[in-house]
């Protein structure tokens, strides 16, 4: 899929949205600083809006890292073959990219889900911020512990769990997302969709979800899947 061009909304450092920030406001990697240090961490930044299907690289733009306003994207890893599977989902409050300038060898890209604003750092300032305020270096480095620990746990499943018990862990996630998991709770999402989250094929997922509609945990339709027993859910998943 090629990168579209964001439609980009440029602010001054006096300039940027606060009803925006406001509603981010201790969500996400933004609930571990304060209200200070979140002022500090925007200056001299910028945001962009990025319609759904944009794939970006980690580092979007090349600017650095940035904080998710609005929206929703997935970091996913690919293979040769063309197989998928995402390593984290990204909502208000998070933050992504990273300030390392040379990724060549990186293969993992950002796809956008949900019309998604990014509020992008400048990077340089970023740096220092972190050189100089112990509190933020210590709120990358947590941020940065449990993203490791969510790829450990990724991986253990892709290796150790069937298919059926991915996908149901992906529809589980997905609706914690939307709101909760609750009966009646509906997920935008296709077979292709899972597939890519979930690093299998279209045809295997479609023999999963067939399964568990089959014994009654959901229900599908044109738009998507619809839970019928979260706790069976759950428990098809183990969790």
């Amino acid at each position: 899929m090629e990168t579209q061009r964001p439609l980009i909304r440029e602010v001054g450092e006096t300039a940027i949205d606060r009803a925006d920030l406001a509603a981010v406001a201790g969500r996400g990697f933004l609930g571990r600083l304060t209200p200070d240090l979140v002022e500090q961490l925007v200056q001299s930044s910028h945001s962009a809006l990025y319609p759904v299907g944009t794939v970006l690289p980690p580092a979007p733009q090349g600017l650095g890292p940035a904080l998710v306003l609005a929206g929703r994207l997935r970091f996913y890893l690919s293979a040769p073959d063309g197989r998928q599977l995402t390593v984290h989902y990204a909502q208000p409050g998070d933050i992504i990219g990273t300030v390392i300038r040379d990724q060549s060898h990186v293969t993992a890209r950002l796809e956008v889900l949900q019309p998604t604003t990014l509020l992008h750092l400048d990077d340089e300032h970023v740096k220092c911020l972190v050189a100089r305020n112990v509190a933020l270096a210590n709120a990358m480095l947590d941020e940065t512990l449990e993203r490791l620990r969510a790829v450990y746990r990724m991986l253990a499943a892709r290796a150790f769990t069937s298919v059926r018990v991915r996908v149901a862990r992906d529809l589980v996630e997905l609706a914690d997302m939307s709101g909760g998991l609750s009966r009646g709770t509906h997920l935008a999402v296709t077979h292709q969709s899972l597939a890519d989250a979930t690093g299998t094929v279209r045809e295997v997922v479609a023999r999963a979800i067939r399964d568990m509609r089959h014994e009654s945990m959901i229900a599908t339709d044109v738009d998507g899947i619809t839970i019928l027993d979260p706790t069976a859910l759950k428990r098809a998943a183990g969790l």
